[in-house]
């Protein structure tokens, strides 16, 4: 029996996930892929050895490319928030995310960048990625794992207290026996079809497992703020200050401002920004 887009809203705002088919054709697919292979082949080598978790992490800022900009505004994937009751969601940033082949596992992680304020402690709706899987994955090849419920429950992999990319041996991978690579309580895995997306709260714990194939594992992870009107404002204004610290990201706004106007956020007030705390404070 399929899942309303009701219950999927719920599944998301309890569980910290769900998970849309079919949102993106073939056709799409392939041309978001060969925009990563180009992406991929401008990256520094030293980028490749440092994240060696990620395999590449490359905001879409740093090698514009149209196919990117043209996914972030797509009418398919908008209307996936719009299903779930969001209709005017903002953007913030996105990612190529690509395990090459025989690649280590990502550890465990949350992104939540907001632990001071108390709209992290509610499950209200905040800062969500849309990650759009471009092959059939599956245990093997580097699927997605989460701990549902981890977004509002605190977990003994919030100990780690890690900030969520840093550059240090967990990020390169150079001691796989560390917890944040191992097998964790409640951990389930997310396999998906090339074209699907999976939609997930920035606080949730999420890894993925070990690419043990021969062939690349792309994800294309896109970060929205789905009810961007309903933020506070402090909220707001720290959303926009980071990007406009970005000189990257404040180039890449005006010059596909044309077609990506709706989506950038905008805050005019002169409330104090909130302040930047990736590490979790769940009791």
């Amino acid at each position: 029996m399929s899942i309303t887009a009701k219950e999927k809203r719920e599944q998301l705002i309890n569980e910290g996930f769900c998970v849309f088919e079919n949102v993106l054709k073939s056709e799409m697919v392939y041309k978001l892929n060969a925009m990563s292979e180009w992406t991929i082949a401008q990256e520094d080598p030293v980028h490749f050895e440092e994240r060696r978790s990620q395999g590449c992490i490359i905001p879409y800022w740093k090698f514009p490319h149209p196919a990117f900009t043209e996914l972030i505004v797509h009418p398919s994937a908008l209307s996936v928030f719009s299903k779930l009751g969001f209709d005017d969601p903002k953007v913030w940033s996105g990612f190529v995310i690509s395990k090459p082949p025989h690649a280590p596992p990502l550890y465990w992680h949350q992104d939540g960048v907001m632990w001071g304020h108390p709209l992290s402690f509610t499950n209200k709706p905040q800062q969500y990625f849309m990650m759009y899987y471009l092959v059939d994955t599956n245990h093997r090849n580097g699927c997605l794992r989460v701990i549902p419920g981890s977004h509002l429950k605190r977990h003994a992999l919030h100990d780690d207290n890690r900030t969520a990319h840093e550059r240090d041996e967990v990020s390169s991978a150079t001691n796989l026996d560390l917890p944040s690579f191992q097998h964790a309580e409640g951990e389930i895995d997310i396999p998906v079809k090339a074209g699907d997306v999976v939609i997930g709260d920035s606080r949730l714990l999420h890894s993925a497992h070990a690419n043990q194939t021969d062939q690349r594992r792309t994800v294309l992870t896109i970060w929205y703020w789905p009810a961007y009107d309903s933020l506070p404002e402090d909220v707001k204004k720290l959303i926009i200050d980071h990007y406009t610290k970005n000189s990257e990201w404040v180039s890449w706004i005006e010059k596909t401002r044309s077609i990506t106007q709706p989506l950038i956020p905008t805050y005019e007030g002169e409330t104090e920004a909130a302040t930047w705390n990736n590490s979790c404070a769940l009791p």
